[in-house]
Order: C-alpha cells, then structure tokens, then sequence
C-alpha cells in the first residue's frame, strides 16, 4: 500500500512539473511571438522627422511643429499623417491646469506637413511664473509612421518700440530686453529687423544687419514719402528672427502718418479711357454702325434664299 502513495506521489509530482514547464514554454513563445510581431510592424513603418519653432507676437505664442519623410534623398512634407501632433509644456503629462504643464492640445497636420499651435489667450496669465518654456511636439502610434519626438526651449524677451516723428526726420527705436535675475533687463548683441507693415509684406527700414546695443536698442529713419494706411496710420514692427535663445519674438506699434495713400482720380469719359468710360456719342455711333452691318447681311442672305427659291420655280 505505501508503494503504492509513494508511485503515486512521483506520477503527480512529474505531471506537475511537465506542466509547469509547458506553460512556461507557452509563455515563452508567445512573448517572442509578440515582440517579432512589434519588430515587423516597426519594421514597416516609415520615419519621420520633425521640427519644432515658437514665435511670441505682441506677448502671444505661437508653436509650429513641421514633419518631413525622405523621399529619393530629399526631404518632402508628410501630409498623410493619420494620428494628431499632441504638445506639451516642460514635460509629457497631462495638463496640469494649475500651472498649464503637460498637455495644451492635439492638432492635425495640413497638408503641407505643418501645424501651428495658437496658445490660448489665458496661457500667459497661468504661466506667468515661468520665464523659460520648453515646448514638446509628439506624434504616436500612427499606422504609417513610426514615434517621433522634439523639442524646443525659449527664453523669456520682449520688444519695445519707440516714435519720435515730431521733427522733419522721424525715427524709430526698438528695445530688446530678457528675463535675468528676477528682472527684465536688456539683450545686447541681438540682430532685429526694423520694419514697416504693408498690404501683403513688410517694408524694411534702417541699416542691415542691425544689433542691439549695450541698451538693448536698435534704431532707423522711416522713409518721409511711403504712403501711409487709409486712416493716416502706419504699424511699425520690430524682430527677432530664428534665435537661439529666444525663437522669434515680433512687436508692433501703430503712428499717427501724414502721408496719406493715394487715390486714383476717376477718369472721365474720354477717347483714350477703357472702354467703360468711353464717350457716349461714340458707344452710340457704334451700336449702331455694328446694327446696320448686322441687318445687312441678314437681309443678303434672305435674298439668296429667295432667288433659289425663284429659281426652282422657274426650273418646274
């Protein structure tokens, strides 16, 4: 009887272990499975890159996330993305509304492979704390694309702007100043654009290639013969483009201008004026000059069908 416990006790032990080692085995199998399945659909997607920049106009931001694929060795837009661009503030989480880190939002790309990020209005007043941003662009679990990540960190400045246009020379002063020490205080050696705001550009003025001083100004003589806007105004705009530290920073400021645009005088009716405004004797005269060359050979052709018509009676 005991030999019998005894074989009994080994058979249930070795069924025991066999089937430890089976589903161990299953285990192991299915986990290589699994991960050969992730490598071949990494494997099929494409990658992309991406770029990230931030421009601040007039104390509003702007992030612009730009994604390109290669494509017979040059870089092309993705404007098939399926998945949205998600941006963060300082670190990937969710939002965090008493501070506005982590998540702001997610957008779809254009398609020029952009998308441009307009932060909201109260962005300012919930960050208002902060003097450096790091904004993170991430595009995830796309069908087409694989993962892709970047990231760019600005620093606090703004632009003032200054008029003096009380004198036959009118000038124009920028200053450039940065968070530094728990104070605004100004950015020397900073290259800034002076400009003037037109219809569909801007019309630079002052030297090229101008650099903040030890002040952190810049300064140009506007132009005394540019017309001005239809209210007698003018905006002036001041900017730092792609730097380093700052991204792009724009500020504007609208002036009293006493050049006024020009208007173009309404041409009276005259033999050299369009044809809309051509004299009305002369639109008349050739009303009907075109109606009497028109009836006249309507009634050519009526007389040709009559005379066949005279001729095949006389035929009969």
């Amino acid at each position: 009887m005991k030999n019998n416990l005894s074989f009994q006790k080994q058979i249930a032990s070795r069924f025991y272990s066999a089937l430890i080692l089976l589903l161990i085995s299953v285990f192991f199998l299915t986990g290589n499975k699994a991960r050969s399945q992730d490598k071949e659909t990494n494997a099929s997607k494409m990658s992309a890159s991406m770029s990230v920049s931030c421009k601040t106009s007039d104390g509003v931001k702007h992030v612009k996330v730009t994604v390109t694929r290669k494509e017979n060795k040059k870089r092309i837009p993705v404007d098939n993305l399926k998945s949205p661009i998600a941006l963060y503030l300082n670190e990937v989480k969710s939002k965090d509304p008493s501070n506005g880190t982590g998540l702001i939002t997610n957008l779809f790309l254009n398609d020029e492979g952009e998308v441009v990020f307009d932060l909201p209005a109260d962005f300012n007043s919930i960050t208002s704390g902060m003097h450096e941003c790091k904004f993170i662009a991430r595009m995830e679990s796309d069908p087409l694309y694989e993962d892709a990540e970047e990231e760019i960190t600005i620093a606090d400045a703004k632009i003032s702007i200054e008029y003096s246009g009380k004198d036959s020379i009118k000038t124009a002063a920028a200053t450039l100043t940065e968070w530094k020490d728990s104070a605004y205080v100004p950015a020397a050696g900073v290259e800034m654009k002076l400009s003037i705001k037109r219809a569909f550009s801007l019309f630079p003025f002052g030297e090229e290639g101008l650099t903040t001083d030890e002040d952190g100004k810049v300064s140009g003589d506007l132009p005394l013969d540019l017309p001005g806007e239809a209210g007698g105004k003018i905006t002036i705009v001041a900017s730092v483009v792609d730097n380093e530290t700052y991204g792009s920073v724009e500020s504007t400021k609208q002036v009293d201008w006493s050049v006024l645009p020009k208007v173009n005088e309404e041409m009276g009716r005259t033999l050299w004026s369009s044809g809309r405004n051509a004299p009305i004797p002369l639109v008349v005269a050739s009303c009907l000059i075109i109606a009497v060359i028109l009836g006249t050979l309507i009634y050519l052709v009526f007389q040709l069908f009559k005379i066949k018509k005279i001729g095949k009676e006389h035929a009969s």
